[in-house]
């Protein structure tokens, strides 16, 4: 192989160094950005210059669980509480089942929190500034129940999407 000469390799050198830097540049105006991880729920405001919104609050109230019946369908008594002084709209709410517990509060491997499903809400509900509503989820319960689910219960973790009314 031979030598280029100490002018020209300093060149080669440049040139090389110079697009690597290009490529970086380019990967930084380009790289995709970055997104937050997904919540248990967000508030949107839809304008810049409105305040921040407080996060609306979701109690289940049902009292009495759902009979785990293969097929079985029942609902869940949902309120939804808004603590900002304005009203907001929720446009979404859904919620998702655990995995289930015995009596001694411990998982029960032979029972999948899949027998189990919650229809999301797909109303929009308006909530007055401070107030309060009353909403129903339908539960449904699969039709092929493992014989380990008897007597245990399904955590639900609700979640849901407001803004501005």
């Amino acid at each position: 192989m031979r030598s280029l000469g100490p002018r020209l390799e300093i060149a080669v050198s440049l040139t090389i160094l110079m697009v690597g830097a290009a490529v970086v540049a380019a990967m930084h105006l380009t790289w995709p950005e970055q997104r937050l991880p997904a919540m248990a729920y967000s508030v949107s405001s839809g304008e810049s210059d409105i305040q921040q919104l407080k996060p609306f609050e979701i109690n289940d109230i049902s009292g009495a669980a759902v009979e785990l019946t293969p097929g079985a369908e029942g609902e869940r008594k949902v309120r939804l509480s808004n603590p900002n002084p304005v009203d907001i709209i929720v446009e979404s709410l859904s919620a998702v089942p655990g995995q289930p517990l015995d009596a001694t509060q411990k998982r029960v491997a032979g029972c999948p929190a899949g027998v189990l499903s919650v229809v999301p809400l797909k109303d929009i509900v308006e909530i007055p500034a401070g107030g309060a509503v009353e909403v129903v989820m339908k539960v449904q319960v699969a039709v092929d129940v493992p014989a380990a689910c008897s007597d245990l219960v399904f955590p639900l973790t609700y979640s849901g999407r407001a803004k501005h009314a």
